[in-house]
């Protein structure tokens, strides 16, 4: 296998000359990076600071994520490499450059394991690290060309990975890594994946919706085909139909609680995608699109929902919510909430999708 050393010199990739995933991951160009909250959402500040020199505030955010058994430890993929932070995102160190990430999944088990996806030149890659950073290994390079590997995933019991491609390809590995098999092409970017606690895996598509797979991504089914005015309960009225899915959030306290940010708005399901309601936002804007959303890990009330940089939090379950407008036109791509501390919350911002 390929090492892949730390690099200081950033390069130029063949993904930021392209169209190739449709505004779904950031490729560098506003003012973006990390914001964050110490008191439940009530107030933002910037949290950008690079260690030595310098900030992140120009760095546009693709993927965000805590190390799950230190959570004060983040890591930040964006279009010119990773960083990470070891104190709460106090401080920022960049840890490698040379390729473009779109996605970055821990190891629940093993902390400094460490996958991440995206492209180098025309190709898709994933790499992986042992070592939490320090180092990296080349795992996977997509055969066809300007096929970013968009979304990757990592079980939470045993050895799986899943994988998914701007074509819609979801790829599989059962060996941390080692060999993959293609396991479904659904001809529709596969924008985020996701495991529940039982080990049931979801993947997020960008124009047809949520699917699910209850045996490791052998098989999949699609669960969210039914998003239509006529078939969708509402808190308010819903709309006709959904356009495009941007993200997914799941409720590790009750399985089956799903929720769906789109174009058109914010989803539920309570009975894992049999069933959907429609969450209305007050949103004043003709935009609903939603470009972000959490659950809080311990509290299955306290929502958070992202409507470009305008922050809407609820403590009831999207019952009432409150409103937060960030000063800023990146849009929040990205929220964390510290399961140790569910003060801390994270926003990843970015370039707004056209």
């Amino acid at each position: 296998m390929k090492k892949f050393f730390i690099l200081l010199l950033g390069l130029t990739f063949m993904a930021a000359s392209c169209d190739l995933t449709g505004g779904l991951f950031d490729l560098g160009t506003g003012t973006r990076g990390v914001v964050k909250s110490e008191d439940s959402g009530e107030t933002y500040s910037a949290a950008n600071i690079l260690q030595k020199k310098g900030d992140i505030s120009g760095i546009g955010v693709n993927s965000l994520v805590f190390d799950p058994s230190r959570p004060d430890t983040l890591y930040l993929g964006s279009s010119n490499g990773i960083y990470k932070s070891e104190d709460a995102a106090k401080s920022w160190r960049y840890i490698l450059s040379g390729i473009t990430i779109a996605d970055i999944a821990l190891d629940p088990l093993q902390s400094n394991v460490i996958y991440a996806a995206g492209i180098v030149g025309a190709n898709g890659k994933i790499i992986k690290s042992l070592d939490g950073g320090v180092s990296w290994v080349d795992i996977y390079t997509e055969p066809s060309k300007n096929n970013t590997v968009l979304s990757i995933a990592v079980g939470r019991s045993n050895s799986l990975v899943l994988a998914g491609l701007t074509t819609g390809e979801i790829l599989r590995s059962v060996d941390k890594g080692h060999t993959w098999q293609a396991s479904k092409d659904f001809a529709d970017r596969i924008t985020k994946i996701l495991f529940n606690t039982s080990g049931t895996a979801y993947a997020l598509t960008f124009h047809k919706g949520l699917i699910k797979s209850t045996d490791q991504g052998i098989s999949w089914t699609m669960i969210s085909d039914l998003l239509t005015k006529s078939s969708v309960s509402s808190f308010d009225q819903a709309p006709s139909s959904v356009s495009a899915f941007y993200d997914m959030a799941l409720d590790q306290r009750q399985p089956g609680v799903l929720y769906l940010g789109t174009q058109e708005g914010l989803y539920r399901s309570t009975n894992d995608g049999v069933n959907w309601s429609f969450l209305g936002l007050p949103e004043k804007n003709t935009s609903l699109r939603v470009s972000a959303l959490s659950v809080n890990p311990n509290n299955s009330n306290n929502l958070f929902v992202a409507v470009s940089s305008t922050i809407f939090k609820s403590a009831n379950g999207g019952l009432t919510w409150e409103t937060k407008i960030l000063p800023t036109q990146s849009e929040v791509r990205r929220i964390l909430i510290n399961p140790q501390a569910n003060n801390l919350i994270y926003l990843g911002l970015a370039a707004p999708r056209q």
